[in-house]
Order: structure tokens, then C-alpha cells, then sequence
């Protein structure tokens, strides 16, 4: 299995900003104490019923992808579905898009970010806590293409228009703290609160997450990935980290991570999905690679079987047998001549069936008639 997971894939949940309680009587505290319990019940409730909303969500067939995510979002967000859609939209009159007149003359997107590491500023409430379901972090990131607070890098590319590019992950400049909302040059510690945003942060990609899945940075992919480093080691003839437990024996190939996966057609270099490789070299992102075994055996560029001649001989002698149980009639007999996909013979005069023609060379069905 090759290590394809760019910054990796935590599912996070909404760090709230909370301000400490006010100092109150001993009447109030022994009333507060008393409803105490009735009111965990119903927090607890609460929590069981967004959670059987996603759920519910996710199993709602009738929603596309990305209105699924988005839907979801607004739930962990606690907003409605209506006004998160509102505030993702990109129009004149989004208040979330724009700052007020009094906020831009003091935001530090207008300055230079290598003399205001001290100064800071406090984001509207539109542009308040987003909920990120890739990062466990407690700040958000200004997008540098559209001036936007989101979760993160994954967020922005699912929440805005199709016809908006990709956020360029190396150009975020300034990040949005969860715990007191100010916006300020990008860093590992809020310069109000202090407190620290991730447990991992890497300067040059710009992610803030925790260590659960071992990031590391790869200078020669030049992002980071996950697993630990200790555990991979980086081909440069493949241009991609490999397992130390398969990097002895893969297949090399000339950027062969740097091609499109052949079923779902998502780069592969830089996609967030795990990938691997096939008997024949060519490499297919591993969940694809799982979907299209349900009804095919085969690379879906060489053709070639996706297992060794040894795992599919099982499967070769069920289809023999099948083929005795079912000779063809004399009018449909006929000799043809065959290519095997497999080890590449042609051989011909070859009984042809419609359940297959097999190799004599390598005794496998994977065959194709010539002419």
C-alpha cells in the first residue's frame, strides 16, 4: 500500500469559544445546582439528535456530495441549513464575504504581514467559528484567492462555486482563532489568548492539525503526508513516499504518481485518498481499486489481472469447468486466434467459447479474439 494521504483526514469537531461564568449568589448557586441534572439530560438529548440527523443525512441518497457535506456542516456548526448556505454564498449582498467599513481600515490583510506579527484583529461575528470536519485544529484560515474565513483548504474547494479555483494552500497568510476570534498573521499560538491552535503545524503547507495520524512534511513531495516518516521513504523515480515494507520490491515507473487515478480521474500526487500499486506497475487509488473488483479483475489501463497467476487459478479452473459443462453446438464452433493480456502470447487455432478462451501459455481466461 503506497502512502497517498496528503495531510491526512481527522474528522474534527467545533471548538467553541466559551467565556467563564459570572460570580453568582449562594441562592443562585444552590438553584443552579438543583437544575443542574435536568439540564445535562437535555444537552445530552440534544447531542443524540444531531447526531441522528447526520446520520440520517448521510444516508439520504436524494442529496448530492457536496450538499450532504454542506448540510452536515451547518448542523455542527448550529446554524440552519438556510443561513449556512447563505453565509457560503458568494454575492454582493453576503455579509460574510466582505468586512464592514470601520473593520477593513484596521484588518492586516492591507498590511504588510512581515511588520504586524503584533497586531491583531477582531473578525465579525458573520465570520465567526466554522465548523471543519477535516481538521482538528482551533483556527480557521483566510483564503488568500477570496478573502473568506473557512475550516481549511478542503473546506473552501467544497463550499464555493464550481467555477472558483482551488485554494492555493502555500499563499494562506493569516488564520482566525476558534477561542477569541482574532484574526491575525499565520502562526501556532494566538497572539491574544495564546493558546496553542494544533498539536502539528507546518509552516510551509499551512495545516494545523493533530498527531493522531504522525504528519511529517516531505521536502521531495513537497507537502506533507501521513503515517509517520519513520515509516516511509520517498522513490524518486515513482515521486512518492512508499512503505519501507514494500519499497524493496514495488514496481518503479517514471512519475507514476503523478497521473490521473484511472477510475476516478483525481490526481493522485496530491490526492488525500490512499493508493497503491498494481502487479503490473500501474498504480490505482485503493478504495477504487476495491469498487472495481466487485465486477472486473483487470488494471483498467494494461488490462492485466489485478492478482498473481497463483490467486486467480481458482477462479481460472471454475471458468474451465463451466466451459465443459457447456460445449458449444457444432454450428458455432470455430478456431480463432487469441491475445493474452496477461503474459502477452498470441496463439492461434484456439477453440473459441463465449465464456472465454484460454492461454495455453499461462492457462488464464484474460484473453482477447484478434480480428
Amino acid at each position: 500500500m503506497m502512502q497517498q494521504e496528503s495531510e491526512g483526514n481527522t474528522t474534527t469537531s467545533d471548538e467553541s469559544s466559551q467565556q467563564p461564568p459570572p460570580l453568582a449568589s449562594p441562592s443562585a448557586s444552590a438553584s443552579a445546582s438543583a437544575s443542574a441534572p435536568a439540564y445535562n439530560g437535555i444537552e445530552q438529548e440534544s447531542h443524540l439528535a444531531k447526531r441522528r440527523s447526520i446520520k440520517r443525512l448521510m444516508n439520504d441518497q436524494s442529496l448530492s456530495g457536496k450538499d450532504r457535506r454542506l448540510q452536515i456542516q451547518a448542523l455542527m456548526n448550529g446554524s440552519s441549513t438556510s443561513s449556512y448556505n447563505k453565509s457560503c454564498s458568494f454575492g454582493s449582498s453576503s455579509t460574510a464575504a466582505t468586512f464592514s467599513a470601520s473593520s477593513r481600515s484596521t484588518s492586516i490583510a492591507s498590511m504588510d504581514l512581515g511588520q504586524s506579527s503584533n497586531i491583531c484583529h477582531v473578525v465579525p461575528s458573520e465570520e465567526a467559528i466554522m465548523s471543519c470536519v477535516h481538521y482538528e485544529a482551533k483556527c480557521n484560515i483566510v483564503a488568500p484567492c477570496c478573502n473568506r474565513v473557512f475550516g481549511c483548504r478542503v473546506c473552501h474547494d467544497e463550499m464555493t462555486p464550481e467555477n472558483h479555483p482551488p485554494m492555493d494552500r502555500y499563499k494562506v497568510r493569516e488564520v482566525v482563532c476558534k477561542e477569541c476570534n482574532t484574526r491575525q498573521t499565520r502562526s501556532n499560538q494566538c497572539i491574544k489568548c495564546k493558546i496553542t491552535f494544533a498539536e502539528y503545524h507546518c509552516n510551509l503547507c499551512n495545516i494545523w492539525m493533530d498527531l493522531a495520524k504522525e504528519p511529517f512534511h516531505c521536502h521531495e513531495c513537497g507537502f506533507c503526508r501521513v503515517g509517520g516518516q519513520a515509516n516511509f521513504r520517498h522513490c524518486d523515480e515513482c515521486c512518492m513516499c512508499i512503505a519501507i515494507t514494500l519499497y524493496e520490491t514495488h514496481s518503479c515507473l517514471k512519475d507514476k504518481y503523478k497521473n490521473s487515478c484511472p477510475v476516478c480521474r483525481e490526481d493522485m500526487h496530491t490526492s488525500r485518498l490512499a493508493a497503491q500499486d498494481l502487479p503490473c506497475g500501474h498504480a490505482i487509488h485503493s478504495h477504487c481499486l476495491r469498487n472495481l473488483a466487485s465486477f472486473d479483475y483487470r488494471c483498467p489501463i494494461c488490462k492485466k489481472s489485478v492478482m498473481d497467476q497463483a490467486t486467480m487459478h481458482e477462479s481460472w479452473e471454475r471458468r474451465a469447468q463451466d466451459i465443459a459443462m457447456q460445449p458449444m453446438p457444432d454450428d458455432l464452433k470455430r478456431k480463432v486466434t487469441i491475445l493474452c493480456n496477461d503474459c502477452e502470447r498470441r496463439s492461434e487455432d484456439q477453440d473459441w467459447h463465449f465464456l472465454g478462451a484460454r492461454c495455453p501459455g499461462c492457462a488464464s481466461f484474460n484473453t482477447v479474439v484478434e480480428g
